[in-house]
């Protein structure tokens, strides 16, 4: 952020029980606009400034936020909110979902804290077949709101009232750009080319049919997958070294989250000693760009599996390992995230849907993991995923056309409130015949992020410049 922050001195004027809530939705509200609150109470009222939340609002407040009674005693009920009683509030010319409060009123710190702390998934316990938060489930799926990050236009609207106020607002920028692209990579294995693969294209496809295809399809797959195999190299590892340089090439950096154990069906093993594994850590590191953890299928609830994991993956790149992200997006609020703390993590980027593009927890801002069951944030900042490129193609079924449209528009939100756009490519790109025009939206998300101005950036860049910023 360019400049440094200042003080606001502001007054929650809530019930104790409710304090550390509304405390954490102002903090994160403030923070990207260069903020940082200073708690008071009635005793301070003859200093300038004041923001002020609660029912009574003092004449000697410089701003008011408008606070909806019962909205906090309603987050402590563990049912899903009805769709049908969201209101709305308006930003810009549109209408944003507002959980607590009223168009007139809105309560901006309830419902940001609705929405930051995964309150929804707290109450929601459906889950998908590997334990996953389904996006069908959530507020936003039944509002059709996915792809807008109402806590950022809730954050413009207080930032409209500040500086109606006379308070200095100052937005966080991202290196010398005003927002970011964040693309990072989970390498879940080293090469396409193993024992399963090979059954898969010799007998399951090709005699029992396992795709459901006539005989004349089924036969060009097997000369197509064949050439493949006899080709030079493989084409896991070709991505691997083609999504460094297309990077690169565009003066950016990005985050690999490498595996470190393997320890159920839903993990493919490879070892951090590998040699050609540490030549691509080596040339990571040379170029500026993260190693981050990519911990096995069960380790989002095993202890010491994170351990043991980070610690194999600390000794081959020589140096300290904080950024997570869990496979397959598993993730059991709060343990994952203590889990995370307790071994020294400080960035994970787990947080987003595994069938739909768009901001889980209402934002493109990192913001701090909130712990619900003891009511505190924790030392995790989420820098939340917004669009997975498995998800366009293979969950969504869109073209390459389609799947370009939809990450662009993710990448005008988070270029319109000056957030990171948290972006995943596995390095099966470039694969035509598993894979077709994925290595081609790759590039075009990152000309098109470029082309807005944003930086590209590893998920450790950004965070060094939000540390720089507080």
């Amino acid at each position: 952020m360019s400049g440094s922050s200042s003080s606001l001195r502001c007054w929650l004027d809530v019930p104790t029980r409710d304090r550390p809530r509304a405390r954490y939705a102002l903090e994160m509200l403030l923070a990207p606009l260069g903020i940082h609150p200073e708690w008071v109470d009635q005793a301070d009222l003859e200093k300038e400034p004041l923001l002020y939340y609660g029912a009574t609002p003092p004449a000697e407040a410089s701003a008011v936020m408008p606070y909806a009674p019962g909205a906090w005693d309603r987050l402590q009920v563990r049912t899903p909110l009805d769709p049908a009683a969201v209101a709305e509030v308006r930003w810009d010319g549109e209408c944003w979902p507002l959980p607590f409060g009223t168009a007139v009123a809105p309560d901006l710190l309830a419902s940001s804290f609705y929405w930051l702390s995964g309150w929804q998934e707290g109450v929601q316990r459906a889950r998908d077949t590997v334990g996953r938060v389904r996006h069908v489930d959530t507020l936003q799926a039944a509002l059709g709101t996915t792809v807008r990050p109402a806590v950022d236009a809730y954050r413009e609207l207080l930032a409209t009232w500040l500086s109606e106020a006379g308070v200095p607002v100052v937005r966080r920028t991202w290196g010398s750009a005003r927002w970011a692209l964040c693309p990072t990579h989970d390498i879940d294995y080293l090469r396409k080319w193993r024992p399963g693969i090979v059954l898969r294209e010799a007998v399951l496809y090709p005699l029992l049919n396992l795709r459901g295809v006539p005989m004349g399809q089924r036969l060009r797959r097997l000369g197509a997958s064949a050439r493949q195999a006899w080709q030079p190299g493989d084409p896991c590892r070709h991505a691997f070294e083609r999504m460094h340089a297309e990077v690169a090439r565009r003066g950016g950096t990005a985050t690999y989250f490498i595996k470190a154990g393997a320890h159920g069906p839903y993990d493919v093993a490879y070892a951090t000693e590998d040699a050609y594994l540490q030549r691509r850590l080596e040339a990571l590191r040379a170029d500026g760009f993260e190693v981050g953890l990519h911990p096995s299928f069960h380790a989002h609830t095993h202890a010491a599996y994170l351990k043991a994991e980070r610690e194999a993956l600390a000794a081959a790149v020589g140096a300290p390992v904080t950024s997570v992200r869990q496979h397959y997006l598993r993730y059991q609020g709060p343990l994952t995230s203590r889990l995370q703390a307790a071994q020294g993590f400080t960035v994970d980027s787990t947080l987003g849907f595994a069938e739909h593009e768009g901001f889980r927890h209402g934002t493109c801002h990192p913001f701090r993991v909130y712990d619900l069951e003891r009511d505190q944030p924790l030392p995790i900042w989420e820098y939340p995923l917004a669009v997975m490129e498995s998800t366009l193609f293979n969950r969504r079924h869109l073209d390459l056309k389609a799947a370009i449209a939809a990450t662009e528009e993710v990448l005008r939100q988070c270029q319109r409130f000056g957030g990171v756009a948290v972006m995943l490519w596995h390095n099966t790109l470039w694969d035509e015949l598993d894979y077709p025009g994925w290595g081609a939206h790759f590039l075009a998300t990152l000309d098109a992020a470029t082309a807005r101005g944003g930086r590209v950036l590893s998920l450790a860049e950004a965070h060094r410049s939000l540390r720089h910023a507080s």
